[in-house]
């Protein structure tokens, strides 16, 4: 005979999930258990890319830093809009002033102030995407990172890799038990851990783009979306 001591998260109405309170159920079991732990993954193709782009300027003020980084930036800003973007897909992550120095023989030499301005960005359009950075280079973005590749909505794919996780468990665990003189096992418990995301990146270079060249090739590959459960099951006859 085996107790076992499952902690169980329990909320009130009213409360959220990070106001749960947790108790603990005591199991007894009359025959042998069995543990396992299975991981599963599904292979999916990716629907989005998010990226880091911007612009960087140069100026002897402050104030023309500035000014003329607003101008630039704005018209990388509008290059998204106009590539399909929606303004909830855009947000400003950083923008900085600096004073920018050179080092000649141990003297300090200013060189004037850099302004940046850098945003994230997702597109929602992968067959955009060659054209898309194309464009940017065009219109001015000195500073690009991405794209990284991922699924808006994975909610399908965790539950076909749930699938898969809980049809190994139950075939191994009645495998085992047959194996130990019993007919069947019955699930006594089931946690699920966070498996987390897998997503595709890859290092673009900024560069500027004649007319008669062809957009920037872009493989999005394919992703592996997963699922981790570990199941305590009691073997039966």
């Amino acid at each position: 005979m085996r107790n076992l001591i499952i902690a169980v998260l329990l909320a009130t109405g009213g409360m959220t999930a990070s106001g749960a309170m947790a108790t603990q159920v005591n199991i007894t079991t009359a025959n042998p258990v069995i543990d396992l732990n299975i991981s599963e993954t599904v292979q999916a193709r990716p629907d989005i890319a998010t990226f880091t782009t911007g612009v960087q300027n140069l100026a002897p003020t402050a104030t023309e830093a500035v000014r003329a980084n607003n101008i630039q930036m704005a018209t990388v800003v509008a290059r998204l809009q106009k590539l399909g973007i929606a303004d909830k897909d855009i947000q400003t992550t950083q923008i900085s002033l600096n004073q920018q120095f050179d080092y000649r023989d141990g003297q300090q030499i200013f060189k004037g102030y850099q302004a940046s301005n850098m945003v994230n960005g997702k597109l929602r359009d992968l067959k955009k995407l060659g054209a898309f950075l194309d464009a940017l280079a065009v219109d001015g973005a000195t500073n690009f990172n991405g794209p990284t590749f991922g699924i808006d909505d994975v909610s399908m794919f965790q539950a076909a890799a749930r699938d898969k996780v809980w049809t190994k468990a139950m075939s191994r665990a009645r495998d085992l038990a047959q194996k130990a003189g019993y007919p069947n096992a019955r699930v006594l418990r089931v946690e699920e851990s966070d498996y987390g995301r897998n997503y595709a990146s890859g290092p673009m270079v900024m560069r500027t783009m004649d007319a008669s060249e062809k957009s920037t090739p872009i493989s999005p590959g394919e992703l592996s979306i997963g699922a981790n459960m570990s199941f305590t099951f009691e073997m039966v006859k």
